[in-house]
């Protein structure tokens, strides 16, 4: 199916990943105000115990022919540790600031790939690291702000970043010879597990009395965030190419960036708008090369369970 030439299929493929991108988009202002009264970890281990239940369910529907343990588990572990720093960070800094600095887990999945994959690093996403890294400067050094609350959430979402990239770079390795669903289904339930661990070791209230507001934002991070959200993306890339995507992925901060904006009254100085402009370019202009490389792992989103990244796959 080609790009140039869309049909019905494609347009509906469009709009369903746009509308996952504009889901993970609300969930920053959703996380950082169910921060203000519930601790990361509980959040986490309610938001995936929900969405591994989910695909537990629809799995009784389907047969595993082959279960991965150790890659789940392993994409688990990778995610989990994307979502805490990425959790913790959005404490200390604003929700358009933590989307726009996860969103650099597009560009650094090509140098860990080459690190660990051996895969070959084009000249778009080299270009496309520098300019978003020039972003990310602007971004986090801005006068006149309480700087060791923001730099220090900042540096975790950066961290999370990486951790992300990392669980992409390992989906590229696990999906080769395994079904999806499996693996997507212990991924969750590992992540939920680690945060229950966790949050115990940290005497971290994990079964605390929710309010009716705070259950309808866990319910919502966990059935339309992450069940949901993944099934439209997995549904959608059958339809459409990687490149374009990749474009539509990185609408996710944007969306962020506006829901921040009129939900959480983030201020944006010309300094902030810079930095987001610049990181947004490099993702996009990064994109380019799958144009020209298709062996490229395939960019993920952030707020979704990144396990399809071959055409194969799906």
């Amino acid at each position: 199916m080609k790009e140039g030439h869309p049909n019905l299929l494609t347009i509906k493929s469009d709009i369903s990943l746009l509308l996952a991108n504009l889901i993970w988009g609300v969930t920053f202002v959703t996380m950082k105000n169910l921060l203000e009264n519930v601790p990361p970890l509980t959040i986490l281990f309610w938001r995936f115990a929900i969405a591994a239940t989910l695909l537990l369910l629809i799995s009784l529907f389907s047969k595993w022919q082959k279960i991965n343990w150790a890659g789940g588990i392993f994409l688990g572990i990778s995610l989990f540790a994307g979502y805490l720093f990425q959790t913790w960070g959005l404490i200390y800094t604003t929700p358009a600031r933590s989307a726009f600095i996860t969103g650099l887990s597009v560009i650094l999945v090509p140098p860990l790939a080459f690190l660990l994959l051996r895969s070959s690093i084009d000249r778009f996403s080299i270009i496309g690291t520098i300019v978003s890294l020039l972003g990310l400067l602007f971004l986090t050094w801005q006068k006149g702000e309480t700087k060791s609350l923001f730099l220090l959430g900042d540096f975790l979402t950066l961290l999370g970043a990486i951790a992300y990239a990392l669980q992409i770079v390992l989906v590229e390795k696990f999906t080769k010879d395994n079904e999806s669903l499996p693996l997507a289904t212990i991924e969750m339930g590992t992540v939920a597990l680690l945060s229950l661990v966790f949050g115990i070791l940290f005497h971290q209230n994990m079964y605390p009395y929710f309010s009716v507001r705070e259950w309808e934002d866990i319910l919502f991070l966990g059935i339309f965030a992450t069940a949901l959200a993944f099934t439209l993306q997995k549904k959608a890339q059958k339809h459409t190419s990687a490149i374009h995507a990749g474009l539509i992925f990185a609408s996710e901060p944007v969306f962020a960036a506006i829901f921040s904006y009129f939900f959480w009254q983030e201020k944006f100085t010309p300094r902030t708008l810079a930095g987001c402009i610049l990181i947004l370019g490099g993702i996009l202009f990064s994109q380019l090369g799958l144009l020209f490389n298709p062996s490229i792992p395939h960019p993920q989103s952030s707020g979704q369970i990144p396990i399809l990244p071959h055409k194969e796959d799906l």
